[in-house]
């Protein structure tokens, strides 16, 4: 029979109540932490990076967690390597605290040496991959970093630093040490020294889609505590809706954006092994990769940016594969329209998920899942309860009423302490131990987030409000338009007009799209400058759109 129940704040409040009775582990307790706030952390949880480690094999014991080109490791075979390099990051004079950079496209290396640097008790730095010299310069002079792990390409941008390198591949190239000397030994310790969990675990900068990236500092206590919210929502659907989620025998995910982001990291990659899942590792994203893939090794759980499954939902071969191992199609970093979200329902039958986060909140924020999100399509879900809370306030920092828009506010210990070497930021961007997200939206009587648009996307015709969002939604209901992008550009008597990018196979008309939109949209709302494509719109490398790049394009 299907599950038609729909969960609310109320009964989610009232499932974790009933959670923390039946399990101690999911207590919580209030701290008081860096920034003078009191928050709610999980009481119980391990206290830094290197306590969840050891944790994870007492309660699965060994498992396979990492599969990459075919070559499979267990945990135990994994956490080995990470210890044998965490110990040669103390010979060469790395303490905790210090910063470790780690640059190159997906692979195992790139996760042993995140293992090894949490485990040590130094702090890693995930450099932006599609980075080039320049960037990188910048992130490695910025950071401080006193050793980079780098594949052979990006060493190109970097050779000239003076920054010791570590680089893997077969080659030896200058006098770089080559990754697989430093995992080589049979050390089963971590080293002596060890941080404390409110020290920054992890330095992740923001995407650069506008301005320099800031470099986003998040604690082990932040990135502990996403963790175990990530996993309590899983067992709140498991009371709410009888729906298993976590330690499903044989479960795996495809691991299929960049590790850099805050997405791979801790929801495809942390998250996998405190919930047992085997990871199968996508160096680069390919639909027909993915769904050989899916099919070969039987993957339970896909992720990643909506247009990644519509990728999937669109390849010509979709139906020559067997997808049944599938339990889950998530998504986050940009919401689905509503028409993908029905789309991939009726073509898979398989329920979706929907979460938001940012880098800033350690990627937990509000999650959303099967007939919930069918419910209610352009929500982003619900809060975890207790840990984490959200608000909308005005710009004098009033809290509103339900239905009431204005900026989301974040509190939960998962959130930053701060840039790195930039309290002026900082200082505008946290009050009272909320975070402003940029995001505009605002809360139903039930609790659900709606997010209308990014604070700075909107666009004012004429002094005129207009949400990119809505009318990007409008836009992806029509046929033959694959993908959209919306962005004010630049007009001498508006200020502003609504232009249109449209990714699209088709030839399309522009006066029938704009009778379309008027159905669904104030005149006002309608694009006035359309450009198309027959290519995917080009992305940043968070797989978000590049909507700065777009904007440019739009406007010659």
């Amino acid at each position: 029979m299907p599950d038609t129940k729909i969960t609310t704040k109320t009964n989610l409040e009232t499932a974790f109540a009933e959670l923390r009775e039946a399990n101690p582990l999911f207590d919580l307790e209030n701290r008081t932490l860096l920034n003078g706030v009191e928050y709610k952390v999980f009481k119980s949880a391990p206290k830094t990076m290197r306590d969840l480690l050891e944790a994870i094999p007492l309660l699965h014991g060994d498992f396979p967690v990492l599969l990459d080109q075919g070559q499979q490791l267990t945990y135990a075979e994994t956490i080995a390597k990470a210890k044998n390099l965490a110990n040669y990051l103390t010979e060469q004079g790395i303490k905790p605290g210090d910063r470790v950079g780690i640059c190159m496209q997906n692979c195992s290396e790139w996760i042993i040496a995140h293992l090894a640097i949490s485990g040590h008790g130094a702090t890693s730095v995930p450099l932006n991959s599609w980075w080039h010299k320049e960037e990188l310069t910048y992130g490695v002079e910025h950071s401080e970093i006193k050793i980079i792990f780098v594949d052979e390409k990006r060493y190109e941008f970097i050779k000239d630093l003076p920054v010791e390198k570590i680089i893997t591949g077969s080659n030896q190239i200058d006098d770089c040490v080559n990754f697989s000397t430093t995992i080589e030994g049979n050390i089963d310790t971590w080293p002596e020294q060890n941080a404390n969990d409110e020290d920054v675990n992890v330095i992740l900068y923001t995407s650069g889609s506008t301005g320099m990236p800031k470099g986003v500092m998040l604690t082990h206590l932040s990135v502990i505590n996403a963790l175990f919210g990530f996993y309590t929502f899983g067992e709140l659907r498991g009371i709410i809706h009888q729906e298993e989620l976590l330690d499903m025998e044989n479960a795996s995910i495809l691991l299929n954006v960049p590790l850099f982001h805050v997405t791979g990291l801790i929801t495809q990659f942390l998250l996998s092994m405190l919930a047992k899942r085997n990871i199968i590792l996508m160096r680069k994203w390919d639909a027909t990769e993915a769904l050989e893939l899916i099919a070969q090794h039987k993957v339970t759980n896909l992720s990643g940016v909506p247009a990644q499954s519509w990728d999937l939902l669109n390849h010509p071969d979709v139906d020559n594969y067997d997808l049944s191992s599938l339990t889950d199609i998530a998504a986050g970093g940009a919401a689905r329209p509503e028409e993908q979200v029905v789309s991939l329902n009726k073509k898979f039958n398989i329920p979706q998920s929907f979460a938001w986060g940012m880098t800033e909140t350690t990627a937990i924020g509000t999650l959303l899942r099967g007939n919930d999100y069918l419910h209610r399509p352009n929500s982003a879900g619900l809060c975890v309860p207790d840990l984490t809370d959200i608000r909308i306030v005005d710009d004098d920092w009033n809290f509103l009423d339900s239905g009431q828009i204005g900026e989301m506010v974040f509190k939960s210990p998962t959130n930053t302490i701060g840039y790195l070497k930039n309290p002026e930021e900082t200082e505008k961007t946290f009050k009272d131990g909320w975070l402003k997200t940029g995001d505009l939206g605002y809360l139903d009587e039930d609790g659900y987030i709606f997010i209308v648009d990014r604070k700075k996307a909107l666009i004012i015709r004429g002094g005129e409000n207009i949400s990119c969002l809505e009318v990007e939604n409008a836009l992806d209901k029509f046929k033959g338009i694959v993908e959209s992008c919306v962005c004010g550009i630049y007009d001498e008597k508006f200020g502003e007009v609504v232009g249109a990018y449209i990714y699209t196979e088709d030839q399309l008309d522009i006066e029938s799209i704009k009778e379309f939109l008027s159905t669904y949209l104030a005149n006002y709302k309608v694009p006035e400058i359309f450009k198309f494509t027959n290519k995917p719109l080009p992305r940043i490398a968070s797989e978000k759109l590049d909507r700065v790049g777009i904007k440019k394009t739009l406007s010659e």
